[in-house]
């Protein structure tokens, strides 16, 4: 299936400087049918643009539907190149299929497409290697119905069990937080309860299963959501973060474990509190991160001495190494 074009191109390593690479035909297929597609469409033109300039033939591809991306392959390609982010193609669905009709492609396997995309069962196992991760419960909750009642102490957190972008996300302070949070959280089938941990935003990108530059997020709200991640200026970024080394170590192993423990491969942005009393806690492990212009694994990989290119091309030549 896979046919390595051995032609000669100009890539980027990663000092920023020009190198002969080999020129890989990718496919990169983008949008999907999640709610997340509009951060699919300009993660994939990012994605467009750092892959030509490292010196590969893109062919882009929107899709509707993730399953769609099947149709669009054939063995003139080197590799799958996913710009999806969400449901049915960050879920290890289309993951499954691609591994079933054996095409290569970018990221994690299915196994730990799953696992990392559904919280809950990230967290089972988080508890399970002493990871730590705020006190949660999962719900299986009818959107006609008043939201689960729970034992949390407030202030806590309800969101979507299997949505990403922070979508779908609620604090809830009192009772009268309730109302507000059904017409949010409300509208989704799987949903997390979990302590509310204040402190600090912090996110540590992994490649190759090793940490990179730690970033500090300082978020327009009190909690990093979809549109404090999106809006250009709603948030400020601090990379490296400023953390004793103690600290820094600390975050970094943990990060790696948790990729580690999903069984997660080539690249992850894995996301953190910092509580006051300076204890982290995992939140989750996100297998295909952002790649737009506020997205926060290029912003480590730059402050690592990686530029875009350089990182999209690691990607593209770990997950071709991941398929053989």
């Amino acid at each position: 299936m896979m046919t390595m074009t051995m032609v000669m191109g100009m890539g980027i390593d990663n000092s920023g400087t020009l190198k002969e690479t080999h020129r890989m035909k990718i496919l990169l297929i983008s949008g999907g049918s999640s709610r997340e597609r509009a951060v699919s469409l300009v993660t994939s033109d990012n994605m467009l643009r750092g892959l030509e300039e490292a010196g590969h033939e893109v062919t882009r591809v929107n899709v509707n539907d993730e399953l769609e991306a099947v149709q669009h392959w054939n063995s003139t390609y080197d590799l799958m190149f996913l710009g999806l982010h969400g449901r049915r193609g960050e879920d290890g669905l289309l993951q499954s299929v691609l591994e079933c009709e054996g095409i290569p492609f970018t990221g994690a396997g299915s196994r730990a497409s799953l696992l990392a995309f559904h919280k809950s069962a990230a967290k089972i196992l988080f508890d399970q290697q002493n990871i730590p991760t705020p006190t949660w419960q999962y719900f299986r909750h009818d959107v006609n119905s008043d939201l689960p009642g729970n034992d949390f102490e407030f202030p806590f957190v309800i969101k979507p069990d299997n949505e990403g972008s922070t979508m779908g996300l609620s604090i809830i302070r009192s009772e009268a937080d309730l109302l507000p949070a059904g017409a949010v959280s409300g509208q989704y089938y799987h949903l997390l309860y979990e302590k509310f941990i204040p402190g600090r935003e912090l996110t540590v990108g992994v490649l190759d299963g090793k940490a990179l530059p730690i970033v500090e997020i300082f978020s327009g709200h009190e909690l990093y959501d979809y549109e404090s991640k999106y809006t250009h200026g709603a948030s400020r970024y601090e990379v490296p973060a400023k953390l004793t080394e103690t600290d820094m170590v600390t975050l970094k192993t943990l990060a790696e474990k948790a990729v580690k423990v999903l069984g997660v491969s080539v690249y992850a942005r894995v996301d953190f509190r910092f509580d006051p009393t300076g204890k982290p806690w995992c939140l989750e492990v996100n297998t295909l991160p952002g790649m737009t212009e506020t997205s926060l694994l290029p912003m480590a990989a730059k402050a690592a001495g990686i530029p875009f290119p350089a990182l999209l091309n690691s990607i593209a030549e770990l997950s071709l190494n991941k398929s053989r």
